[in-house]
């Protein structure tokens, strides 16, 4: 294998594996001043990370309770790190749920920017992209082009708390829930959504409220 080939083979293993660059060198978000900036992590993220990590080597599912404090940026770490797993694996699902519409549309939008400022060289292809759903996969319609290709076939799906998509059924790998607190029946949604998560160790479950 050529040196070329060789660095080709390390940039791609990266981008799959490696959370920290994939995000601080691909993602963008909105600064305070409305400036579109590259995502680099703060104390709070770095903890946070930390603690994944740790659980990761020592083969703990990763489940998490956090406290939501105002400019901390947990609910966008959260994001960015559900969106680099959806965004680079096959047939991962991706659910974002909240207590309020304006809340869970506040997020994917979130995963929104996060794709459309990627590379294109790393932008996975897109089917569905509205205000419930955004799904990476081949969009032609020509089936045998879709057999051929079919993309990720991995989504994001959005839910508002007390509707009827908070207990759909179905598996999802990831689970973004904000404001559980002031959620109508937190205990029974929250009974129906861990019901949908396998306990492998490539899922995650990230509960944030005030």
């Amino acid at each position: 294998m050529s040196i070329e080939n060789k660095k080709q083979a390390l940039f791609a293993w990266k981008v799959k594996n490696d959370t920290r660059f994939y995000i601080e060198n691909f993602l963008k978000i909105r600064n305070k001043k409305s400036e579109l900036v590259p995502f680099k992590y703060n104390h709070a993220q770095e903890i946070f990370e930390n603690i994944i990590n740790e659980n990761t080597k020592n083969g703990k599912l990763h489940r998490y309770i956090v406290l939501k404090a105002r400019q901390l940026g947990i609910s966008t770490y959260s994001t960015a790190r559900m969106f680099k797993d959806t965004a680079t694996r096959e047939n991962v699902n991706t659910l974002i749920i909240a207590h309020e519409d304006k809340a869970t549309l506040n997020l994917f939008n979130m995963n929104k920017l996060y794709y459309d400022e990627l590379p294109s060289a790393l932008r996975p292809m897109k089917k569905y992209s509205n205000e419930r759903a955004l799904t990476f996969e081949n969009p032609t319609n020509d089936e045998d082009e879709k057999q051929r290709n079919p993309g990720l076939r991995s989504k994001f799906v959005l839910a508002t708390a007390g509707t009827n998509e908070t207990a759909r059924s179905g598996t999802y790998h990831n689970i973004h829930v904000s404001e559980l607190a002031f959620f109508p029946n937190p205990e029974k949604s929250m009974t129906a959504l861990l019901q949908c998560v396998p306990d492998e160790p490539n899922t995650m479950v990230v509960l944030e409220s005030t």
